[in-house]
């Protein structure tokens, strides 16, 4: 993280006469004031400066953030994840005194049965679990389910151990808008129960993922978000979960990222059966359609998503989808496929159609409306599930939606123990 630098003030000679000037008048005002038994009041708000008094709207109510965090810290926890060294499993001599790598995460309680939410790269690979909760009790964790495209994982501890189990209410993040105060909650570089304020500064960003595969309708907020808050929750000025905070921009300061609320509660069904949730995947990818492309390629339409290609093996490919390819300067060819909407749910970007598959499982039947030769048609397709590895499995090299080398999902600074 880059810190912002110190700048100086210099005091021209052409300054002072007005300066001085200026505080004669202001101590004549004061004298003036006290003579007449008057006093200059200084509402709450207002900061007395050179030119008078100006009013300075503040940051945030004090009160209602100090009364949220004190209703709420109790449900956010501390994630300590270890990974041994799979030579630390070897028997006698060569087994002992290996280091192990220990890393920290936060998550939050979402119900009276011990479940906790947090980022899947929070508790991936680990050998064991512990949970601390915000009073010092520490638990053992253990992952119930996961879901590797969107970068949630439901963790369980046992709650006989716990004498008042006290959660966070899911908000509806469809409903947020920037410019809504965003609190985030959580324990950065190990530091428990911190909290940070700012507000909502974009919706519906879409950032790479662990799996090749985009993460949509993503939450930007400029709440100070460090290695530790992974997993932990961005609340809005109600105390409620609005999203899961995830990551940040590695190059800017104030940059951060959260998975939307309503993503982890549609899967969250999926995740208390347990195991890994599979993802549905569809196998194209695309450009979204714009007046410049239309007129380039002679489109029929100037909304939707170009096909450029289509996977190998893929549910696109079985259902016989259309890719224009692209010539020797990388530009998209003519004769692709339109995708106009699935299940008659408008899309103009590959995001658009990532979103809606969000709500889907693998064997799900979905219905593509493409245009076609100048014509709309309705294209069946049964999904499938994505692939662990899309470029291996498909044998076909990923042009990435983003370089995923700017973001930063890494929770912890590991130290070895």
């Amino acid at each position: 993280m880059s810190f912002s630098r110190n700048s100086s003030l210099r005091i021209r000679k052409d300054w002072i006469l007005p300066l001085v000037a200026l505080m004669a008048a202001v101590l004549l005002l004061a004298s003036c004031a006290a003579s007449t038994g008057t006093a200059i009041s200084k509402p709450q708000g207002y900061t007395a400066s050179a030119a008078g008094l100006s009013q300075v709207a503040p940051l945030f109510d004090e009160n209602s953030v100090t009364s949220l965090y004190d209703r709420s810290i109790s449900s956010v926890v501390q994630i300590e994840q270890v990974q041994e060294s799979p030579l630390s499993k070897l028997p006698g001599a060569f087994g002992l005194n290996l280091p192990k790598q220990v890393g920290e995460g936060s998550g939050f309680f979402i119900d009276g049965q011990g479940h906790i939410l947090t980022n899947n790269h929070v508790v991936e690979n680990a050998s064991s679990i512990k949970v601390a909760l915000s009073d010092g009790t520490q638990l053992d964790g253990k992952v119930v389910g996961s879901d590797r495209s969107n970068d949630i994982a439901l963790l369980q501890v046992d709650v006989s151990k716990i004498a008042n189990v006290t959660y966070l209410t899911l908000a509806d993040s469809t409903k947020v808008r920037p410019g809504q105060m965003a609190i985030a909650l959580g324990s950065p570089f190990g530091l428990q129960g911190s909290v940070t304020v700012g507000v909502i500064s974009g919706t519906g960003r879409a950032i790479p993922g662990s799996t090749e595969r985009t993460m949509t309708d993503i939450i930007q907020t400029d709440a100070a978000i460090n290695p530790g808050n992974s997993g932990g929750p961005l609340l809005n000025s109600s105390g409620e979960v609005v999203g899961i905070n995830t990551a940040i921009e590695a190059s800017a300061n104030g940059v951060g990222f959260a998975v939307p609320i309503n993503t982890a509660k549609s899967r969250l069904p999926e995740l208390l059966k347990g195991g890994a949730v599979k993802t549905a995947w569809l196998g194209i990818q695309g450009m979204p359609v714009s007046k410049d492309l239309a007129n380039q390629l002679k489109l029929p339409v100037e909304k939707g998503v170009y096909v450029v290609s289509v996977f190998p093996g893929s549910p696109a490919e079985k259902a016989g989808l259309t890719a224009s390819g692209i010539d020797d300067q990388q530009e998209p060819k003519s004769g692709g496929d339109i995708v106009t909407a699935i299940d008659n749910s408008a899309v103009t970007s590959v995001q658009d159609i990532l979103s809606y598959l969000n709500g889907k499982m693998p064997g799900d039947k979905v219905t593509l409306t493409v245009q076609r030769a100048g014509q709309a048609i309705s294209v069946p397709v049964e999904l499938a599930e994505w692939p662990d590895n899309l470029t291996a499995s498909t044998g076909t090299q990923q042009s990435p939606n983003q370089d995923g080398k700017g973001f930063d999902f890494g929770p912890f600074h590991f130290r070895i123990k």
